[in-house]
């Protein structure tokens, strides 16, 4: 039917372009009816043709698809046949297997119980050999006692062997101390992995021999490998390290040791140290630092100044020497100036030089009493900080995490520290630039009462 109708449509197109040229075209060339009707049936002939080609090449490859769907089907079965044959194979083998490991558990007998405890002894003993530093020292201890706890087949003895082996083994590394060289992770340029040689006390404790870096053991079983600590304990630990290692043989030092491993160092290590503390006391523990610095240094300035003045005073006062390198001698120099005016004008000018020297004396002790008095207050400012910092922080985030807290916390009690630490030296100080000051000032009293008095001895001497 679709022949049939593309042949009218070809035949009706063919028509009208007939029809067209036969309208536009001069009558000389004007084409026959019959001619384009024998044209339409070439055409017609031609697609027939070609169809009824199109028709047997399907044919011809229906019969080839059901030829290979055959041989496909044929594959199919003998593969099953294959596989129906081979699980029997492989029922059979796991039969005979199970009577093979039956017969070899007879025969075993009490070795298979051996057996049995030696992996129950090598499941609890391989995790303490694994996360020794004696571990790194002698190598493939865990990988060798694993590999028989895990195998199905009966052990030698020598195999056996290897645990006892490494226990005593474990047992001399916990007396020695020596060196060795392992990879250590975080120990390298920019914390690569680097081979170093360490120092390793017992099965407790390692480090490099250089006493710079301390090596704890990560990780678990057979993958346990060396880390540096990123933060390093300090202070003792160090200077004790350092001792050790320069210490020559048969010397007794004292040096740290770690019964967990690694774990204590790590903790000494997070530590907050001094720099940490002041960080931790914000903006207002930096200002009560700041104070407390000022502070101490006027009153060691003072202390310096006072003592350095008192025994300036004390030595003129034996000798009585007028001048204006101290207080006392400007005292003594206001004396002779008036040796001719009465008692009362004298008195009255001593009176007025020690009130000029009164201010000298005391100089700066009042700011000392100050900063003593403001440090605690800033340290009660810096707690009620810490406080609002902690609440809002429960106020927004809840009180499920206490690390959210911490900060505001550190804050209140740092700071409140750092307004005591301040305020004790500096009332200490203030107390003892006082007495200093006030013993200066004792003496001028003293010379210029026991000047009047000479004053007065002379002008009633000589009346007598």
């Amino acid at each position: 039917m679709f022949k049939f109708k593309s042949s009218l449509k070809a035949l009706g197109v063919s028509v009208l372009l007939a029809s067209t040229g036969v309208l536009a075209a001069p009558p000389a060339v004007a084409q026959s009816l019959s001619e384009v009707l024998a044209a339409v049936k070439r055409d017609s002939d031609q697609m027939s043709a070609a169809d009824q080609a199109r028709l047997r090449e399907f044919q011809q490859d229906t019969a080839s698809q059901a030829a290979r769907m055959a041989e496909g089907r044929a594959a199919l079965n003998a593969a099953e046949g294959r596989a129906a044959a081979l699980s029997n194979e492989f029922d059979a083998n796991e039969a005979q297997l199970g009577a093979l490991e039956q017969q070899v558990s007879e025969q075993a007998g009490d070795f298979q119980e051996l057996l049995g405890q030696f992996r129950s002894a090598a499941g609890a003993t391989m995790p303490e050999i694994a996360n020794s530093f004696a571990n790194f020292d002698y190598a493939d201890r865990v990988d060798a006692i694993a590999e028989i706890a895990e195998a199905r087949v009966l052990p030698t003895r020598a195999q056996l062997e290897r645990l006892p082996k490494a226990m005593l083994q474990e047992m001399i590394a916990q007396s020695e101390v020596k060196t060795f060289t392992a990879t250590v992770n975080g120990i390298g340029p920019e914390g690569s992995n680097a081979e170093a040689e360490l120092i390793r006390i017992g099965v407790f404790t390692a480090a490099t021999t250089d006493g710079r870096e301390l090596v704890e053991v990560r990780g678990s079983g057979s993958d346990t490998f060396l880390q540096a600590f990123a933060k390093q304990p300090g202070g003792a630990y160090s200077s004790s390290l350092s001792s050790l290692i320069r210490s020559g043989e048969g010397e007794v030092v004292r040096a740290p040791v770690d019964p967990s491993k690694g774990n204590l160092f790590g903790i000494l290590g997070d530590l907050p140290s001094f720099g940490d503390r002041l960080q931790q006391g914000g903006a207002v523990g930096a200002v009560i630092a700041f104070l407390a610095l000022i502070g101490i240094l006027i009153g060691l300035f003072k202390v310096f100044t006072l003592f350095t003045g008192g025994a300036a005073m004390r030595a003129t006062a034996k000798t009585r020497q007028a001048g204006t390198g101290n207080p006392l001698a400007r005292v003594f120099e206001v004396y002779e100036n008036n040796r001719t005016a009465d008692v009362e004008t004298l008195e009255l000018k001593l009176d007025e030089q020690i009130l000029r020297e009164s201010p000298r004396i005391e100089r700066f002790n009042d700011i000392i009493k100050v900063l003593a008095a403001i440090a605690p207050l800033m340290g009660l400012l810096g707690t009620v900080i810490g406080m609002i910092i902690t609440f809002t922080a429960i106020t927004i985030y809840g009180a499920g995490d206490p690390k959210l807290m911490a900060g505001g916390i550190s804050v209140a009690l740092m700071t409140t520290v750092f307004g005591l630490v301040a305020a004790i030296p500096l009332l200490l100080i203030h107390a003892v630039v006082s007495a200093m000051a006030r013993g200066n000032q004792q003496l001028l009293d003293e010379q210029a009462a026991g000047l009047v008095a000479e004053k007065m001895e002379a002008i009633h001497g000589g009346r007598a």
